[in-house]
Formats: C-alpha cells, structure tokens, sequence
C-alpha cells in the first residue's frame, strides 16, 4: 500500500487533530458528520484503548510513519491492555485487536485525513483550477463501478463530488485530480453533457436503524466527503444554526474556522480597513466585518447577560491587534492558530467581571506555564460580543485583582 504520507500536508494534520475521542462498540452508531469531527474505535467500549490509538494515528501524521511503524508502537500496548484477539463478550465471539483491524484502523483514518486535507486545498485554488478529473486506481484490484467513473470530469463544486470524491468504500485507492479548464477542454469535457447518473440503493444500518440511500459503487460509511462535511460544519457555526450543534460539534468548527485562510487575513489586518479616524460610511462597514472566534456554555451566557452566545473577532479589532502586539523585530505576537486558544480560555479559564465597564468580561488562563488573557465585551443591547483584546500577560497581572470580580 503506498504512503499516504507521502504529500502529508498541515490541513492533513488539522483535520485529525481536531477530533475529539469517541468509546463505541460499532463504527455504525456514528452519523458521517460525527465521523468528521470525532474519532472512534469499534468494539472499544469498556477498553482504554481510543486514546492510544488516536495518540499513535496522529503522530503517524505528524512524522510520516508508515503502518508497520504505526503497528509496530501499539500491539505490545494493546496486548498490555488485552485489547487483543478473539474474545467472548456478552456470550458473542468478537474479535478486537489484530493486525488486519489495525490496518483498517490505520487506512481509514490517514485516507480520510488525507481527503479531507486535499479537498480544503482544492477549494483554496479553485478558481485557477475549477475542474476535477477522477483518475486510475493503482489498486492492483479495481471494482467495476469505481472504474467507470474513471475519466469523469466536473467543476469542483459539481454535487457529483458530495459523493463521489475518494476514498470511496474500505481500502478504494482511487483519487482525483484538479485541473483548468483548458486542459478539462483538451480532455474532452463538454459542459452540455450530463453527469453520471447516480443510482442509489437502500441500506439498514443495524445498529441505529436508520435507512440509508447509498449510490451505487460505494460501501456504507463512505458516501460522504469528509472535507466537505466539515466544511458544512463551519458553515453551520458560520450560519448562525449553532444551537443545533453538538459541543465537539462547535469546537471543531471554532478549530477549523480559526485556521481558514479568511480568518488569517483577518488576524494579520490584511483585510482594508483605513482605522477608527475615518468616519466614513464604507470604512465604518469595513471596521464591523468579524467572524467567530469562540461560543459561550448556556450557563457563561446566563451569568453575563448576554443576549448571544457567539464571539465575535471584527477587522477593526484585528487591525488594532495586528498594530499593538508586536516584537521587537517588527513581527507579529501572534498566528492566526494561536486564537484557537480563546475557546479554551472562556471554557477552562478563570472569569471575572470587570468593575470599570459593565459589559467587559476578563476571561484568564494558565498554558504550559504562561499566564493568557482574553478580553470580552458586549454591545449595548447584549447582541453581539466582541473579543477585543487578546494576549499573553505578565505573571503579576494574572488572578484576582480590585478590578476583576470573580464571575463564577
């Protein structure tokens, strides 16, 4: 099996990263979307196994090792922890750690990362190479119906590729290719001609009991594409639908979000914005473009007054940021990834009210022995929230002080 690795990009590394552990006993009791931001092990309840197996997966990614290394750290631990081998349970003979489960394990999680990484690339660059071909398995094994979509190209965002982008069922080792119209013109692509038709069959998921429409050609569980769906997760903390999200749900979201390219040009004050002096109806409307950097517990919503549980980070802030903390060398403090951290200060940290305006709450944190703070503030009417100042603080300045009224 080649090495998924091999082009192993940061995206790659972020989008496992992100996903929080799961303990379940069938991979078919998690939807495609809580595939996307959560990480589970089938058969790994009452074992603690997920962890280490996450642990492992990751630093695969991260240091481009290949299975055997992969397999080679976790069967002595799983073994230690008899996560190994065929066992009765529950009067049912099962089988839990073994090589082949492991390199399922390992497939599964590495191709879908690796999906996932390459599809937010191809969003970044589509508008230079708007098209996608789907090309040859190097599977020495090709299923039928994945060869007949062999050829196939459509634009990017063409809903053929909600389905059919690769992997497309266990151990596929088909792939697309992105490509400009000029050479989706010499390759024959003609836009009057339709795309393949998609027939779908209906599947049972027996441990939910959900029914499924699955096209045709792809194996239960990889009818989505897993870039996309996390795409649809930001769009939906985006869209302001997070109250139907789950917590991990948000966090991932928040994650994915703080490392998108928009949201780093809002951090670094690339975006126009002329500064606070200019009054100017369009300038003002520049200061006000934010996006969301974190969302409040109902319970820190409650205990602030707040009329909205989501923070928002505006261009003028960014901008003010961007000018006011910088190193000696003229660089910035900080990256774009290092807002991540403001979800975690509001959830972990310690809350105080400040006593010189009503509606600023200091939110402050310990990280790897350094003091963080995170300044929030309402609108009049408790609307909107805004983070207008965060940073890393002298150690004098961090906990209680006759400024800060303990918040909860």
């Amino acid at each position: 099996m080649p090495d998924p690795f091999e082009n192993a990009q940061e995206e790659v590394r972020r989008y496992f990263e992100a996903k929080d552990t799961q303990v379940t006993w069938g991979w078919q009791e998690f939807s495609e979307a809580e595939h996307a931001i959560s990480f589970t092990v089938s058969k790994s309840a009452g074992y603690d196994i997920v962890d280490d197996l996450k642990a492992g997966l990751q630093n695969s990614i991260d240091n481009y090792r290949n299975f055997g290394e992969f397999a080679d750290d976790l069967e002595p631990l799983l073994r230690r922890k008899g996560w190994w081998g065929r066992q009765r349970i529950n009067g049912e003979v099962v089988e839990l750690g073994s090589l082949r489960r492991l390199r399922t394990i390992y497939w599964a999680n590495v191709s879908t990362a690796r999906a996932a990484g390459e599809w937010e690339r191809i969003q970044r660059t589509k508008r230079g190479l708007p098209f996608l071909i789907y090309e040859l398995s190097v599977a020495e094994k090709r299923r039928p119906e994945h060869m007949g979509w062999v050829g196939v190209i459509l634009p990017v965002d063409h809903t053929f590729w909600a389905t059919h982008y690769p992997p497309n069922g266990w151990l596929c080792q088909c792939r697309v290719r992105q490509i400009s119209r000029r050479e989706a013109l010499s390759l024959g692509y003609d836009e009057t001609v339709d795309a393949p038709q998609v027939v779908t069959r209906r599947w049972t998921n027996k441990q939910t009991g959900e029914v499924l429409d699955i096209p045709e050609g792809i194996d239960p569980g990889w009818q989505s594409n897993p870039g996309a769906t996390r795409a649809a997760n930001v769009s939906g903390f985006l869209g302001e639908r997070m109250d139907r999200m789950s917590p991990q749900a948000q966090r991932v979201a928040v994650q994915d979000l703080v490392a998108s390219r928009q949201f780093r040009d809002l951090q670094a004050g690339d975006l126009p914005y002329a500064g606070p002096a200019d009054r100017t109806p369009g300038n003002v409307e520049l200061g006000r473009i934010a996006l969301p950097v974190a969302r409040l517990s109902e319970e820190l919503q409650e205990l602030m007054g707040a009329r909205s549980r989501t923070v928002l980070f505006s261009n003028g802030d960014a901008h003010k940021q961007a000018r006011k903390r910088i190193n000696a060398d003229g660089s910035g403090q900080l990256d774009a990834p290092d807002y991540a951290l403001v979800q975690e200060i509001i959830e972990s940290g310690e809350a105080y009210e400040d006593v010189r305006f009503e509606r600023d709450f200091v939110f402050q944190l310990m990280r790897d022995g350094k003091p963080w703070s995170a300044v929030l503030r309402m609108t009049q009417d408790r609307r909107e929230i805004f983070l207008k100042s965060f940073r890393r603080i002298r150690p004098e300045q961090y906990g209680e002080t006759e400024r800060h009224i303990p918040l909860r």
